[in-house]
């Protein structure tokens, strides 16, 4: 006798019976991963244009501001950028008054402890911020670039701010000091080392920021040889300080590898390549000053990261090949972002998906430009408050693990619906080994609907999808997981990142243009074990 047809329905899958699309997973759980990257993989930067007056380093004790740094360690913290090679250290200048009496206090309490007394201080360097924070950005779009001296103070407030957080520092000396125009001058790079390493400050080194673009920001023009070669000055200087001759040292930090910089790095490597222990290379997508909503959310605009690192990829692997490659400085837009843009929910497009390309690929470290400073490309804003991509971060770190997995979807377009997949990060305390998770971005202007494949049909899986918070929709400054607002519990406190279960034999339904983390719990992969 022919089953009636509500019981038939209800013997159908969920999907079919509704008549809508739904994509299914493909995971690859055997076998071995298809590659590892670093535990520090997702990393942060502070530009080096904090320093352009130095006052506003003392800015990196607010007690907020290490908490949300804090909560994203370990990591590496580089401390670069343009103004790299536009300062000057000098030991017995006099540090700037705010510097000098920040220091005073930490002289007088414990090394990492909170320092109220700082706080009117602090106040007025906020209310001063905006107009220094204008002259930066306006520096960097006329090109034109003044030496800025930085004293002791200054090196031991970036110091305290990344050690006080859990991060290792990497250091940006000056590529530009030159003797007669051509050799690396490092007397000034010795006179730093001297009070470091008397301070047993555990710091790595990088030299200069984007030498492809020397000649245009100083008239000087160094060639690749000549760039590897001072590479081999800075590490024979290194090994003078017994402190220093295991420290690490990376570059050289090329711009996006357009022909001319894709054969400085060529000829970098060939002559310096060896002294290095990860190539460092930056990439933006587009222009923050002409960049608009579109290319945020465009596949094409996204797929163009792929292409870039692949091209940085088969350098080193044709000069240095087994060399790791870093993505040292990295954001949406370049010029300090997309105002309006990078620091609202639609950028988490291009950060979510940079982020699964990268270690996809074999890029072991991606350092975010930046984590508090000018520009709208900040993780954290002026008044201290984490913007969308801060807390897409703080689930990455949290949820995502070092092993990448193959993944693919069947029944979807995957350059609109992005998927990828990893071991679960083994230190979150409700998770174990085995466990996997997976992030998607969903491009399309509708829900999209997909679900595991039927062998993991019986699995619990945790949902924590980030949707924009308010009535600004996707250019919100404010973003809700599983529909809660987040936000600080306090200055030092922040909120639990609280999952929603969602049973066995579930349909994940991506709203339009959102991105979220999906842990399947107990899912036994081989590849993570």
């Amino acid at each position: 006798m022919p089953l009636p047809l509500p019981l038939l329905l209800l013997l159908l899958p969920p999907a079919l019976a509704e008549g809508r699309r739904v994509a299914v997973l493909r995971l690859g759980l055997r076998g071995s991963p298809r590659g590892e990257v670093s535990p520090a993989f997702l990393s942060l930067t502070l530009d080096a244009s904090l320093a352009r007056d130095p006052r506003y380093v003392a800015l990196l004790s607010n007690p907020k501001l290490r908490a949300l740094a804090t909560a994203l360690s370990p990591g590496f913290l580089r401390f670069g950028g343009t103004e790299t090679d536009f300062l000057i250290f000098d030991p017995n200048k006099d540090s700037t008054s705010e510097e000098k009496i920040l220091w005073q206090l930490q002289a007088q309490q414990e090394a990492c402890g909170s320092r109220p007394a700082f706080a009117a201080v602090e106040k007025l360097l906020l209310a001063q911020w905006p107009s220094q924070e204008k002259l930066i950005l306006a520096e960097h779009n006329w090109k034109k670039h003044k030496n800025t001296t930085i004293t002791r103070n200054t090196l031991d407030i970036l110091y305290s701010f990344a050690n006080c957080s859990g991060f290792h520092l990497i250091f940006g000396l000056n590529a530009l000091l030159r003797k007669n125009g051509l050799q690396w001058d490092s007397s000034n790079a010795r006179v730093l080392l001297d009070y470091c390493a008397s301070q047993r400050y555990n710091i790595s080194w990088e030299l200069g920021n984007e030498p492809n673009s020397f000649r245009k920001k100083s008239g000087i023009y160094i060639d690749g040889f000549q760039l590897g070669q001072d590479f081999i000055h800075l590490r024979q200087l290194l090994s003078d300080y017994t402190f220093y001759r295991h420290a690490k040292l990376y570059g050289p930090d090329i711009g996006q590898p357009r022909k001319q910089t894709q054969r400085l790095l060529r000829s970098f490597l060939k002559s310096g390549g060896k002294v290095i222990d990860s190539v460092t290379w930056h990439h933006y997508y587009v222009n923050g000053r002409s960049a608009t909503r579109e290319d945020f959310l465009s596949p094409e605009v996204l797929d163009t990261f792929a292409t870039a690192a692949h091209e940085v990829l088969e350098i080193v692997d044709g000069t240095v090949p087994n060399k790791k490659v870093w993505l040292g400085e990295t954001s949406s837009a370049y010029g300090g972002g997309a105002p309006r843009l990078s620091n609202t929910y639609v950028a988490g497009f291009m950060w979510l998906d940079k982020l699964g390309l990268s270690a996809r690929q074999g890029i072991d470290v991606v350092m975010r430009q930046v984590f508090f400073g000018a520009g709208t490309y900040h993780l954290v804003d002026a008044n201290f408050e984490p913007l969308p991509d801060y807390w897409l971060s703080l689930l990455y770190k949290k949820l995502v693990g070092t092993k990448v997995l193959q993944v693919s979807l069947v029944g979807a377009d995957e350059r609109k619906l992005r998927v990828y997949l990893h071991c679960t990060n083994t230190l979150h305390p409700k998770y174990t080994e085995g466990d996997v998770t997976l992030f998607a971005l969903n491009l399309y202007n509708v829900t999209q609907h997909f679900q595991l494949p039927n062998y993991l049909s019986s699995k619990h899986v945790d949902q924590y999808l980030l949707l924009p918070h308010g009535k600004e929709s996707i250019l919100s400054r404010s973003i809700e997981l599983n529909g809660r607002v987040l936000q600080m519990v306090d200055d030092k406190t922040l909120p639990e990142l609280i999952e929603k279960p969602l049973g066995p034999g579930s349909i994940f339904g991506l709203p339009a243009f959102s991105y979220g983390f999906y842990v399947i719990k107990n899912a036994k992969a081989i590849a993570c074990i």
